[in-house]
């Protein structure tokens, strides 16, 4: 166990041996500075019995008025909110533990001086010192308690938060990515009914693209992060689909590096891109057209560039159609903060789009 799981773990064994060792700590050091006036009467051994022993008893009245108000009336009243029942209850409280305090005194420490060979004070002294020892030497060491705990349960609660912050953004990465899903595959049945309805030989080849698809969906995209050569070939399938769809009419320009290897992606990043350009350019131009994509992997950073002909009435995505580019905004901005660049530009003519990502080896 590190020392910081030591410090701020719940279990119980080693939550007791933090105690052990923090109140251990505090006795040694009141021990070692608290110097009994009897020394030169009794010699060492004896001076250091009763030195022992007062501390002990020191400490066992610090530990029941600190742990009574932390352990029991704080999480009765202060952490309910009921403020006036909490003071009342620790001037209660306090006055019950300064008469525990005093019959010590009377009692305990008087029976310890007598065996020592010690003359023991008289009971008006001894309740006038005890009253200003209480006063002084209590709430020193509640505060040091109070300070300790809130502090421990300060930095309990920031990773409890930082957890939760983990846990959120990794289940909106997940909504996110299943909204990716039904989006393209809704495009690509679309496409392959199309054919069929038209009886085409080459619904079968959309068929088999589009399970090749699903399969890298299924089996690969379930991880944060994907091998960059399995991604380009799930962009690469899916534009072969489009170009069965789209024949002579489309100009497909690629410019793709071969060299991925040891490079890894967040799957379906690149996708909403290369759909829009079919979905809201070729596909609503008559005509020629044309769309040119290129990735580039330099240093570890890639460099995405695609652009398409746009038509003269084109109806690119808003707020209403343009459910994927806004995800990948979001996902970009989860698993990339600070690692990313995305430009997009739309002219009377182009639809372009520059995306840099540095990526995970």
């Amino acid at each position: 166990m590190t020392r910081k799981e030591f410090i701020f773990t719940k279990s119980f064994p080693q939550r007791f041996y933090r105690h052990i060792l923090f109140w251990s700590s505090y006795y040694t050091f009141g021990a070692l500075t608290y110097f009994h006036d009897g020394f030169e009467l009794i010699g060492f051994r004896r001076w250091i019995s009763l030195q022992s022993g007062e501390q002990f008893f020191h400490i066992l009245t610090d530990i029941l008025f600190s742990y009574g108000i932390v352990y029991v009336l704080m999480p009765l009243f202060w952490y309910r909110r009921k403020y006036l029942a909490f003071v009342l209850s620790v001037i209660g409280y306090s006055v019950a533990v300064f008469w525990f305090y005093y019959l010590e005194h009377i009692v305990f420490f008087k029976a310890m001086h007598q065996l020592a060979g010690l003359k023991f004070r008289p009971p008006e002294i001894v309740y006038w010192f005890t009253l200003i020892s209480f006063f002084t030497r209590l709430p020193m060491i509640l505060c040091i308690v109070i300070a300790i705990k809130t502090l421990k349960n300060f930095y309990i609660k920031s990773q409890e938060n930082r957890q939760l912050t983990r846990e959120n953004a990794n289940a909106e990465l997940q909504l996110l990515k299943a909204q990716i899903h039904p989006h393209f595959l809704f495009n690509t049945l679309n496409n392959i009914y199309s054919f069929a309805l038209n009886k085409s030989t080459e619904a079968s080849d959309l068929v088999e693209k589009l399970s090749d698809t699903i399969h890298y969906m299924i089996t690969d995209c379930n991880t944060a992060f994907v091998p960059l050569e399995k991604e380009i070939k799930m962009l690469q399938d899916y534009i072969d689909l489009e170009r069965v769809r789209y024949g002579s009419r489309l100009e497909m320009g690629l410019d793709i590096q071969r060299d991925h290897t040891g490079k890894l992606i967040a799957p379906l990043l690149m996708i909403p891109f290369v759909e829009n350009c079919f979905k809201h350019g070729s596909s609503m131009a008559t005509g020629q057209q044309w769309i040119n994509l290129s990735i580039d992997v330099q240093n570890n950073v890639m460099d995405f560039k695609i652009a398409n002909s746009k038509p003269v009435q084109a109806a690119y995505p808003n707020e209403k159609h343009g459910i994927g580019l806004q995800n990948v905004k979001k996902r970009l901005a989860l698993l990339y903060p600070g690692k990313h660049q995305l430009n997009i530009s739309c002219t009377d003519n182009v639809y372009s789009v520059q995306m840099q990502i540095q990526l995970k080896t």
